[in-house]
């Protein structure tokens, strides 16, 4: 009888085990994969993922050549530096600035509570291009570059902040528009935004721009100040006839207005407040035209536009209107190639005249006239 017994209970228990153990398998086999599931990130990354650090790991030889950039460019630089409350400056081509005597703004460097900012959505990253991680060539440097890397150098000599943003392509409007809502997005973060497309260069590195602010009476009530276009085409003039100004080159002040500036700035296509403004969403001059047409109306308080003279920020000497010299900030319409030879030229006549002066600094070390002795020299010390 207990054997008959057992011998149904086994019957019944076996099946129940084998329950069991399939289950502690399958529960076994879950644990498993998600530990491998978990660790497998640790190893082996998405390609997606492993391409986009792949493309930002640092080349070792560039990290090298890196140390110090930002020391190095500002002690350059800073023999040669305007004084920041300087009362004039004369330019190479012999034109007299004066700073107002009642313009007192500005009388301090404003360091990284100015940006220097570059937006775009192309990333070109082919040879002689910014974002080439490779060494650079300078015989190969795109326009472009030479332009992005003038407004890094600028901010570096100067102590500014800088960024260079790639926005997002900006739908179903021209992509010029883009500098709009990344400098109102910039403002919240810095006090001043100064943007240049890049195809708009410092030309004198050396000037601060505290200094420029003077000259051009930058006022804590400026909201934003661009340069004027030339006078001498209907082309360059709003609908209602007044020069248009460009915005290849701005200045912005934060501000609650400010913002409230720019908000309006990039909805003019909407119309909700611009009736007419839709065309400049893709027409030509696009953003610059719903700023020349209908922004700058609405915010028309005392000195909260600032108006730029057109000669010394924008255009260049070889344009057709000679008062469009492009003296301080040049805006190379035509002649795209320019920053890149511009921006060479700058830092040889830097270097090559730090290393004069400092040749002659020890002229007594570094040079010897024997030419009063008489051969044979037998007693020259060198």
């Amino acid at each position: 009888m207990k054997t008959a017994n057992l011998t149904h209970m086994a019957k019944l228990l076996l099946p129940r085990a084998s329950r069991q153990k399939g289950v502690l398998l399958a529960m076994g086999i879950l644990v498993i994969f998600g530990l491998i599931t978990h660790t497998w990130g640790f190893y082996f990354e998405p390609p997606s993922l492993l391409s986009y650090r792949t493309t930002r790991r640092s080349n070792p030889h560039q990290v090298k050549l890196a140390s110090h950039t930002s020391n190095l460019m500002h002690d350059l630089w800073k023999p040669f530096l305007l004084d920041i409350n300087a009362t004039s400056f004369i330019t190479d081509e012999g034109y007299l600035y004066e700073v107002p005597k009642e313009n007192e703004n500005w009388s301090k460097p404003l360091g990284k509570r100015l940006l220097i900012l570059d937006v775009d959505t192309r990333l070109d990253k082919g040879p002689g291009a910014v974002m080439n991680d490779s060494a650079l060539d300078y015989k190969e440097m795109k326009g472009r570059t030479g332009g992005i890397m003038n407004h890094y150098l600028y901010a570096m000599i100067h102590g500014y902040d800088y960024k260079f943003v790639r926005a997002p392509d900006y739908p179903k409007r021209h992509q010029t528009w883009v500098k709009v809502p990344v400098i109102r997005e910039a403002l919240k973060s810095h006090d001043f935004v100064v943007f240049l497309d890049a195809d708009a260069e410092f030309m004198y590195p050396h000037v601060p721009f505290e200094w420029l602010m003077k000259l051009w009476n930058i006022t804590d009530k400026t909201l934003i100040a661009l340069a004027n276009d030339p006078g001498d085409s209907a082309r360059n003039r709003d609908e209602k006839g007044k020069v248009s100004q460009n915005t290849g080159f701005m200045i912005a002040q934060q501000s609650n207005r400010t913002q409230e500036l720019f908000d309006d700035w990039e909805h003019c296509p909407s119309e909700k407040k611009y009736k007419g403004c839709a065309r400049w969403a893709n027409d030509w001059a696009h953003e610059q035209a719903a700023f020349s047409n209908y922004v700058r109306y609405s915010y028309n308080q005392t000195q909260e536009i600032g108006t730029i003279p057109c000669m010394d920020g924008n255009g260049a000497p070889y344009i057709g209107d000679k008062t469009c010299g492009g003296v301080f900030i040049r805006h190379h319409w035509f002649r795209k190639d320019d920053p890149a030879k511009d921006l060479q030229r700058l830092i040889l006549e830097a270097f090559v005249s730090r290393l004069h002066a400092g040749f002659h600094n020890e002229i007594g070390a570094n040079f010897l006239d024997a030419s009063r002795h008489t051969y044979p020299l037998n007693h020259l010390v060198v």
